[in-house]
């Protein structure tokens, strides 16, 4: 009786052993089948325990306890354009991953979204900062870059390079040093790190008569010329150098008024300074020592000679020139009465030109005055200011009637001029006129002794051959050229309308007897 209920116990619990041991397996089995994972190629379980993560990554099938947190993820897959940024949030540590691939995550680390790769097109270039080390690099284009786990990006992005031309350069800063270079080789200028592009700067020209002034680092001034060291160059291009700067001055500018109007001093700013002549026009008033007031008008004549002591010794040649004539003038002026003014003010006005050039006053400051005119001048009060205008054209009406005379002579002059180079002229003419006739006539009457000569021996020789005597053959010769003569003039007297009367003494009739053979001869 005892044992019976013990074993019933004993059987009992065996029976719920059992029971409790097939439902512990059953409970595992399900456990298991629910903790199995399939994972694909790109697949990574990430397992998080008590001391730390681990991952699996597929393809596989794995068992995985139930009893830990998993994250599910897929591995990284990017294409040629793409990166992204890793980070191991155990140890902070970062990495970039880029190009065509798939990447499997470490246990600790994350990845950050995916981004297109940064490009960089031809004649562009992009910098970037660390942020770790504060370092920073440019990289230029053409290309495609991934930045360094720390990098950031330069705000204004991928930016245009600057083009180096024989007319332009680029003044670059380096914020490192903050030294400056002017980059002048023709082409494509990309920054190095730390360099910024301060200004472009454009070629400078200067022509033949110009000159410049530059003053560097250094303080110093420099001129630059158009026309070379020598004096005979044909212009001049240069660059200004990083620290240099051009001298800009302000000089005084006196420009003509209009009619009626009185003349108004202005500013101009002056890089260039022209070697020319210049033309400063002048108007004040001033006094005669008889205290007539008088408004004087003129222009004065000047140039810059020596850039160097302009530079040196004043701030406003122009100013100097009109303000050192100006006092010299009215000095001058002061001097004299209206008359005397009046009568020989161009002379005074080379003298005065003459006192102020020898003073050293213009050399001194580098320039050079030329001379200097008075263009007009008139008195200030009325009734003087009339009677000087009467004056004057009574002197100008003078003046005209002197040079109407002046021309009436110059053309008497110039006819008697001409009538006396005629007169020489057909002097000449009739001395060579009579010189040929006498030089004709001497001809004519050597031909005519020739010829009379010849029939002078002609007759001789035949008296002779006729037993004459040479003396009476000469009488007879003589006789017969008289009559000869005798009968031309009376033919020549006939031949007219005169009527011709001659006495018996005038005919000379004279008897000769000559033998007949003779006779008939003659």
């Amino acid at each position: 009786m005892s044992d019976g209920p013990l074993k019933t116990v004993v059987v009992l619990g065996c029976a719920g052993g059992f029971a409790l041991s097939v439902l512990a397996g059953i409970i595992s089995g399900i456990v298991a089948l629910a903790s199995l994972t399939t994972l694909g190629p790109s697949d990574q379980v990430v397992v998080h325990y008590l001391a730390g993560r681990e991952v699996v990554n597929g393809p596989c099938r794995v068992v995985l306890t139930p009893f830990r947190d998993k994250t599910r993820r897929k591995a990284l897959a990017l294409t040629e354009t793409q990166y992204a940024r890793v980070k191991n949030v155990l140890d902070g540590t970062v990495r970039m991953i880029s190009g065509r691939t798939v990447e499997f995550l470490q246990a600790y680390e994350e990845a950050e979204p995916t981004q297109d790769k940064i490009v960089v097109r031809r004649e562009e270039y992009l910098r970037l900062y660390d942020r770790v080390t504060g370092t920073e690099r440019v990289v230029r284009g053409a290309t495609s870059l991934v930045p360094g786990p720390w990098e950031d990006l330069d705000e204004h992005g991928a930016q245009q390079a600057r083009f180096v031309d024989k007319d332009s350069a680029v003044l670059v800063l380096n914020r490192q040093t903050g030294s400056k270079r002017l980059a002048t080789t023709v082409g494509v200028l990309y920054p190095d790190a730390y360099e910024d592009f301060a200004e472009v700067r454009r070629v400078i020209r200067l022509l033949p008569h110009e000159r410049m002034v530059v003053r560097n680092a250094l303080g110093q001034y420099i001129v630059y010329s158009g026309a070379g060291p020598h004096g005979n160059a044909t212009g001049l291009s240069f660059f200004l150098q990083p620290f240099d700067r051009v001298v800009t001055m302000r000089w005084s500018t006196f420009l003509e008024p209009e009619e009626g109007q009185r003349q108004v001093a202005d500013v101009q700013t002056i890089t260039r300074i022209d070697m020319r002549m210049r033309r400063v026009f002048f108007q004040f008033d001033t006094r005669t020592n008889d205290n007539v007031q008088m408004n004087i008008e003129g222009s004065i004549y000047w140039n810059v000679v020596d850039v160097a002591k302009v530079v040196n010794n004043t701030d406003d040649p122009a100013g100097d020139v009109w303000h050192k004539a100006r006092s010299t003038m009215i000095s001058t002026i002061s001097k004299i009465d209206l008359e005397t003014f009046m009568a020989s003010f161009g002379q005074l006005i080379v003298d005065a030109f003459n006192a102020q050039i020898s003073d050293g006053f213009y050399e001194q400051r580098g320039v050079q005055v030329h001379h200097m005119q008075v263009s007009r001048y008139d008195c200030e009060d009325p009734h003087t200011s009339a009677t000087l205008r009467e004056i004057i054209q009574e002197t100008t009406n003078r003046m005209n009637r002197l040079q109407a005379q002046r021309s009436e002579n110059d053309v008497k002059a110039a006819r008697i001029l001409a009538d006396i180079t005629r007169e020489n002229q057909q002097t000449v003419l009739i001395t060579s006129q009579a010189v040929n006739e006498r030089l004709e006539a001497s001809l004519e009457g050597e031909s005519d002794g020739i010829r009379l000569a010849k029939s002078i021996t002609s007759f001789v020789d035949r008296a002779n051959r006729s037993a004459q005597d040479t003396a009476r053959s000469l009488t007879m010769y003589k006789l017969h050229k008289r009559l000869q003569n005798q009968n031309s003039r009376t033919r020549h007297i006939a031949s007219g309308n005169a009527t011709l009367f001659m006495t018996a003494e005038q005919l000379n009739f004279e008897s000769v007897s000559l033998p007949h053979a003779h006779a008939a001869e003659l």
